[in-house]
């Protein structure tokens, strides 16, 4: 089911168009050289020395007629969680889906497949953030006012074990990430044969600093 409406939104790109990419672009990174590249970012964010995320006349421009990403990421739509800052990367360098909560779905790993798959992106990083107002309504059980907010809180996973706001902040990460290879067998194929690499992480609001996380095995 995934893996049709993946290749349903390249078929309908490519009449669009949008150029199908991949097999005949340059080579990109590896999966741990991205995740060295982001790492590097985020210092400089958090340090305040941004060197790539400044204003992008220059990327637009070349980045107008394809893309090719280094990162697929899964973040929250939280006006303060901005992927492009938080790492320091400017146009055409991330690609970025954004949903409150960071929780998956069809259409959410669907992007995430295109991304992987015809992009050739070599990483997916699922940034969750601290002080989630999406976990937070979960944690504290609030009444939502209508069905798709109600929907949306059931796909966060805040685990058995949250005391607190930031372990069900880090149980959410953790949890979107392993769901990732369960939902999509093209993700999961591609993580195995270690074409792409998924990583979870937490940004702190404050700090600026992404927090790493490992998956249980």
């Amino acid at each position: 089911m995934i893996r049709d409406s993946v290749l349903g939104l390249v078929a309908c790109l490519a009449l669009s168009g949008f150029p199908a990419q991949g097999s005949a672009q340059e080579a990109g990174p590896t999966p741990d050289e991205a995740l060295r590249l982001l790492k590097e970012g985020n210092a400089r964010f958090a340090a305040d020395n941004l060197k790539e995320a400044k204003p992008p006349s220059r990327q637009r421009l070349a980045t107008a007629q394809k893309q090719k990403p280094i990162a697929i990421i899964l973040t929250c739509a939280d006006s303060r969680t901005a992927p492009e800052y938080i790492f320091d990367k400017g146009l055409g360098v991330l690609f970025v889906v954004r949903v409150a909560g960071n929780v998956g779905g069809p259409d959410v790993y669907a992007s995430m497949e295109y991304a992987a798959d015809v992009l050739k992106a070599p990483l997916v990083v699922v940034l969750g953030h601290s002080n989630c107002g999406a976990v937070d309504a979960v944690m504290k059980e609030k009444d939502l006012p209508t069905e798709h907010l109600k929907n949306l809180a059931r796909l966060v996973r805040t685990g058995d074990d949250a005391k607190d706001l930031d372990t069900a902040i880090r149980n959410n990460v953790l949890a979107q990430t392993e769901q990732i290879t369960r939902q999509s067998s093209l993700l999961k194929d591609l993580a195995s044969a270690g074409r792409i690499k998924i990583v979870p992480a937490v940004y702190d609001l404050k700090s600026g600093e992404v927090r790493w996380l490992k998956l249980k095995r």
